[in-house]
């Protein structure tokens, strides 16, 4: 399609919106548009770089901007052009020197996935969605209590999930409140369908993709039952500091029987995964070069290899070099590349 002419569209409905309504000292910033062969950037054709990759933020010339590919017409405007002021905000949040991002190569290993975290999350999503339909027996402090809870008994789980509550969730708050200014039906629509996902167990595995929902739903129950800032930039994430002056709820851990055979499914899935992709034995690296990244988003790990979805990037001496496609990587506690397998 023409980007020029997609680039107009959907800088005519950004336009509309009033940012300062969205978060505190948020500002538009620019953006491009690209596909596989051209980039159209502030309004003009620009030279396309290794730099335009995936929906997101980057730097570019010395400031932040939001980048989106775009290889054909999208289905709605108004919700793209939510879409890409999410992206603004990473490049408002990058800006502002937020520095509450989770440490994905850490989390990759070290996280836990345990039926007795995700059923108490569960939980927690029961809450959420009781508080936001205006259920009269549903109790904030007691959303806040089992936070709390779980909190102490999964430290580690419940502070990566609050670094993706506080990046991912609030980027998602944002745009979700700036469909409301551009279209308030679509708005709603949008938030009905984010409450639907977080009730859905299946939706807990892997824990990013939910967190995003999580975290935009905790902030709207937050607006709506306290005066907490979350706005601020602050040395904890959000979901940690709202819960200093809170008692915990000491209730008995209870686990769920459909979390119990949804973690059998995915570990199972995983590992169907990972020896697929070894049976074909298409090795494409071996060696020892440090992890730059993988795709984060979906990403699994069995203890000893890790999925990636799109590409992989590592250190090569002095350069960085990047493997496109879906791949099986062989890491050790390092978080070095031993050996990259092509799905």
């Amino acid at each position: 399609m023409d980007l020029s002419i997609a680039y107009k569209e959907l800088k005519q409905r950004i336009d509309q919106v009033d940012f300062s309504q969205l978060w505190r000292g948020f500002q538009k910033t620019k953006f491009a548009v690209y596909n596989d062969t051209a980039c159209f950037f502030d309004g003009a054709y620009i030279e396309k770089t290794e730099a335009f990759l995936a929906n997101t933020s980057i730097q570019y010339n010395g400031e932040h901007i939001a980048i989106w590919y775009l290889a054909e017409a999208p289905s709605d405007w108004d919700h793209l052009s939510a879409s890409i002021i999410h992206e603004m905000f990473h490049a408002f949040q990058n800006a502002s020197g937020e520095s509450r991002w989770p440490d994905e190569k850490a989390a990759l290993l070290h996280y836990q996935y345990t039926s007795e975290n995700l059923s108490a999350k569960l939980q927690e999503a029961e809450l959420i969605s009781a508080l936001l339909n205006h259920n009269p027996a549903a109790d904030f402090e007691a959303l806040l209590r089992a936070r709390k809870s779980r909190a102490q008994k999964h430290s580690y789980e419940y502070d990566y999930e609050a670094r993706i509550e506080q990046i991912e969730g609030t980027a998602n708050y944002v745009e979700l409140r700036a469909l409301e200014q551009l279209d308030p039906a679509k708005a709603q629509a949008k938030w009905d369908t984010v409450l639907k996902s977080i009730l859905d167990p299946a939706n807990y595995l892997p824990i990013r993709i939910v967190s995003y929902a999580i975290g935009a739903l905790f902030l709207a129950c937050i607006k709506k039952q306290s005066d907490f800032d979350f706005e601020s930039f602050a040395d904890e994430p959000f979901s940690i500091k709202i819960l200093e002056d809170i008692l915990p709820d000491n209730g008995p851990a209870q686990t769920s029987p459909i979390i119990d055979t949804i973690l059998k499914e995915y570990q199972a899935e995983t590992n169907d995964i990972i020896e697929s992709a070894l049976a074909k034995n298409e090795c494409v690296l071996e060696g020892k070069y440090p992890l730059i990244g993988l795709n984060v988003y979906n990403a699994r790990w069995n203890g000893r290899y890790a999925t990636s979805t799109y590409f992989i990037a590592y250190q090569d001496g002095a350069e960085m070099k990047t493997l496109y496609g879906d791949f099986i990587v062989e890491i050790d506690e390092d978080y070095n590349i031993l050996t990259a397998y092509r799905q």
